[in-house]
């Protein structure tokens, strides 16, 4: 194998990084349900899934594909964050 100079990263140096095993601090458990998330309406949605063999939804407000699915807290986490 050619040497990188030293730079090849190994377990045991991940071992010491601060973050590296830490849960977080703000960790909920109940952080509630399933739910679906209309990227188009850019609303919390009862979203369909018409065929039950694929992993498609579809909005009934707005009859849109752009679903993202999570729990209630992760999605409101996401998608209503302040933008940079």
């Amino acid at each position: 194998m050619p040497d990188s100079g030293g730079a090849s990263v190994k377990y045991s140096d991940l071992v010491n990084v601060s973050s590296f095993g830490k849960k977080r601090e703000e960790f909920n458990p109940e952080r509630g349900a399933l739910a679906h998330y209309c990227r188009d309406c850019r609303k919390v949605v009862a979203a369909t899934q018409p065929n039950p063999n694929k992993q498609r939804y579809i909005c009934p407000l707005c009859d849109g594909s752009n679903i993202s699915t999570g729990t209630e807290e992760g999605l409101k986490g996401f998608y209503e964050r302040p933008k940079f």
